[in-house]
């Protein structure tokens, strides 16, 4: 799910397809850029690599236009000719060596001021705007005087100086580049609301002022550079407060509560309604009606294959609180919950067909639904965009099984298991449809594998049901546990008049979810996010300036194998572009990681 805002006109610079008089030149293709300008690559400069690495996040995060492949490339040997950043109408995004210097002038907030650069010309790639190409096209005409392009530039003069329409259309792609940013994990408030070194809003202000285009004077009443930039920063200050509710949700899905986490979703769907929402709203549904779907059938006739979700694999199922109901009926809740996930998920791969997680969770939707000859279809085309996923493999593998083909079903979970040799669901299913065709041998093969990794979850419970009935899997030996997990002394469950005075007043605290159960979200100046209902601590969290650590010694920074040693494996994983998340639904603390790295952790209720 992020953080931070967009306005006025923070011009970023982005293209339409090229008018009368500019086609010969070739600018709205990539090709062109790659044939006349030096790439800087990323052996060259390790911003270059950042650069690439923060496009994918980006793009991860904010989606793609039907047809349209989006492609980076960084103009080493810029010249004036070159504008900061521009978007093209073929995928292309092309920035210049100066908007690096420019964005890691202070080192420390360089990646969030990028990830905010480039997701504003994704905004504008993704709305099919290209307007910036036609001003900066008018710009090198007016420079060159050449015949016969004045009637363009008066009408590129005219546009830049008198209509509302070019900072409008700015103000939308400013709010949602701070939207994309944040959704894939980039701190844009610190740049919003912490960068008084460096005007960053002013150098891309700047870029478009009408005054570029030789011997055009600015209008009177058109904004300065730095009128402009302050109309971004205050613009973008409000749009953060929106951010809250996706990052919000998004604490609370990686942490079990799906039901609280779609009316966050649901709530932030109404101001930016894109993809990567729709697909956590799904996922979020998805999750709900699996714990219908266990009430309705039983544990005895649960779903027979072991699926995984590309935004959660097996969190923990929270207690369902039930209200004025004495005999729920736990089938239609399933249908009605598994109903809203296929939706939101059909929606999300309307935005953008080649969106893979949403088609693998869709498949495995519509197994649930009985469907799986549809089911096959889906993760077949989901195996398309990932095509080394021993995840999609695995799911594909199951729903073949059940559309009575076995032979591509072993097929498929080989390809995973080739892939990821200890990739447990591929072992998992492999063992049942070996089961299944009375391979008594094959089954204990895989499942024996399968054990080894898990020895004591309800999967392997049913392992040992089938291979040795009546036996139950063993209970996990006794550990002496360290201190609870808390954060500066203050635990799940606690109220918040415990909050030390310390920490003073928080910096920024709003309430969401107004009526019976307001969620109030609280962030103080220390890096700690406290999460209440009606006074009541339900969640804490830390940010990237908290300094302490947990009660096994994980700080800020810790690797993989850190964690590993310190709490072993964890109960689930949450997979989104935000990060990658690990909880331990025992100790009741999540882990974000981002390559490979701790950035975030979150305390919530045990299970």
């Amino acid at each position: 799910m992020l953080t931070r805002k967009a306005a006025f006109g923070l011009l970023l610079i982005c293209f339409l397809p090229p008018l009368s008089g500019f086609g010969q030149e070739g600018r709205s293709r990539l090709d062109f850029w790659k044939t006349n300008y030096s790439e800087l690559r990323p052996e060259d400069d390790a911003r270059a690599a950042k650069a690439y690495e923060i496009f994918g996040r980006v793009i991860n995060a904010a989606g793609k236009r039907a047809g349209v492949v989006p492609s980076l490339f960084v103009v080493k040997n810029a010249g004036s000719a070159v504008p900061l950043a521009i978007a093209l109408p073929d995928g292309g995004i092309v920035i210049s060596l100066q908007v690096l210097d420019i964005c890691y002038k202070e080192p420390e907030k360089g990646d969030d001021r990028l990830a905010f650069i480039l997701a504003h010309e994704i905004a504008h790639q993704l709305k099919d705007d290209f307007w910036h190409l036609r001003f900066f096209q008018a710009v090198e005409l007016s420079q060159k005087a050449k015949p016969g392009d004045a009637a363009v530039i008066e009408e590129i003069r005219k546009i830049a100086n008198h209509s509302q329409e070019p900072l409008l259309k700015e103000m939308q792609c400013d709010e949602y580049g701070i939207v994309y940013a944040s959704m894939a994990g980039f701190d844009t408030r610190a740049i919003v609301l912490e960068d008084d070194e460096v005007n960053f809003f002013r150098y891309f202000a700047a870029a478009l002022d009408p005054e570029n285009i030789r011997g055009e004077a600015r209008d009177a009443e058109h904004p300065t550079p730095d009128a402009r930039a302050a109309a971004v920063k205050a613009r973008l200050v409000q749009v953060l407060e929106v951010v809250d509710l996706f990052d919000l949700g998004l604490l609370f899905y990686r942490t079990g509560d799906f039901e609280t986490a779609s009316r966050l979703f649901s709530e932030f769907l109404r101001f930016y309604p894109g993809r990567e929402v729709y697909h956590n709203l799904g996922t979020s549904h998805h999750q709900i009606a699996l714990k219908y779907y266990r009430e309705w059938k039983g544990k005895d006739k649960d779903f027979p294959f072991k699926l995984s979700l590309t935004v959660e694999s097996e969190t923990r199922a929270r207690k369902i609180i039930l209200r004025d109901e004495a005999r729920p009926d736990w089938e239609a809740r399933f249908k009605e919950e598994i109903a809203k996930a296929i939706e939101f998920y059909r929606t999300a791969i309307g935005q953008d067909p080649s969106y893979w997680p949403s088609a693998n969770n869709l498949g495995c939707a519509l197994l649930l639904q009985e469907s799986p000859y549809e089911a096959v279809a889906v993760l077949q085309k989901a195996l398309q965009g990932a095509p080394e996923s021993p995840l999609v493999l695995s799911n594909l593998g199951a729903a073949f099984c059940l559309a009575e083909n076995p032979q591509k079903a072993k097929e498929k979970l080989l390809a995973a298991l080739k892939i990821s040799p200890a990739y447990e669901p591929a072992l998992y299913n492999l063992g049942l449809v070996a089961s299944l065709e009375n391979d008594q041998a094959g089954a204990r093969k895989n499942w024996d594998a399968y054990l080894q990794n898990d020895p004591d979850s309800p999967w392997a419970g049913r392992i040992l049901a089938s291979i040795s009935p009546g036996q139950a899997p063993k209970p996990p030996e006794a550990k002496a546990e360290s201190a609870p997990e808390a954060l500066s002394g203050l635990t799940i469950g606690d109220y918040t008049d415990v909050i030390p005075a310390d920490w003073g007043a928080p910096v920024r605290k709003k309430e969401f979810l107004g009526g019976e159960n307001p969620v109030t979200m609280s962030v103080f100046a220390n890096g700690i996010m406290v999460v209440s209902r009606d006074e009541e601590i339900i969640r804490l969290s830390v940010l990237p300036v908290f300094s302490g650590q947990t009660a096994k010694g994980t700080a800020l920074g810790s690797g993989q194998k850190d964690l590993i040693a310190e709490y072993g494996k964890p109960s689930g994983t949450c997979l989104s572009s935000g990060g990658e998340a690990w909880a331990y639904a025992g100790r009741g603390i999540a882990f974000v990681l981002q390559n490979g790295k701790v950035v975030s952790w979150i305390l919530f209720k045990p299970a």
